[in-house]
């Protein structure tokens, strides 16, 4: 299956509003090259191949996402900055890729990014900052719980595995013949956000629930 290519934007060229529309449509062109992402053994889930492709193509679109968010700005933490958590079960060890990776994407348009790992069982019982979103990094996080994080926290849960936006998450990727966001406006609204419209036209769009 051939994935199509995201730009991806590092430590040395951050993010701004600018950016995002060719960003996205970046998506559509070219061959993406992939991340390594691996845990040792013993290191908690091990995820099979094309998880680990999921994974790594959902590095390369969860800042496209974030960024097309309406009124960013509104989930600026008290240090000026947008909150990411990294969501796992098992042993934190499996994220540190996930972090790493999403650590060097260093802001969003134009303001910087937090990246921190909790557990399921951590994020049921969170009561800090408001994150601006969740990536799920474990493929068995039930589709429900996601849900439901949404709309707790009011914030974009981005999962990259097959099924998840059908069954709860707000965002992921849609892979055919090429890749694309995956969205369920329904659960957008659920959580109370919303998405510019050029990112919605070149989004897949679920609203099966």
């Amino acid at each position: 299956m051939a994935v199509r290519e995201l730009r991806f934007l590092s430590r040395h060229s951050p993010m701004n509003a600018a950016d995002t529309r060719p960003l996205l449509l970046g998506l559509l062109l070219g061959f993406m090259p992939l991340l390594v992402l691996h845990s040792a053994p013993g290191e908690g889930q091990t995820l099979w191949r094309e998880d680990e492709q999921r994974v790594r193509v959902g590095l390369k679109l969860f800042p496209a996402c974030v960024g097309a968010l309406e009124a960013i700005e509104t989930w600026l933490t008290p240090r000026g900055s947008l909150l990411v958590l990294v969501v796992y079960t098992g042993s934190s060890a499996s994220t540190r890729p996930v972090v790493a990776n999403l650590e060097s994407v260093e802001r969003i348009r134009d303001y910087p990014l937090e990246i921190r790992a909790v557990s399921a069982a951590e994020l049921d019982a969170y009561s800090g900052p408001r994150p601006v979103g969740v990536f799920v990094s474990s493929v068995d996080l039930p589709p429900r719980q996601q849900r439901l994080w949404s709309e707790r926290y009011r914030t974009l849960v981005f999962s990259p595995f097959a099924g998840a936006v059908e069954g709860g998450a707000v965002a992921g990727i849609y892979v055919a013949d090429r890749v694309l966001p995956f969205v369920s406006p329904t659960q957008a609204r659920r959580a109370g956000i919303r998405f510019k419209p050029f990112f919605l036209d070149v989004a897949r769009l679920h609203d099966g629930h």
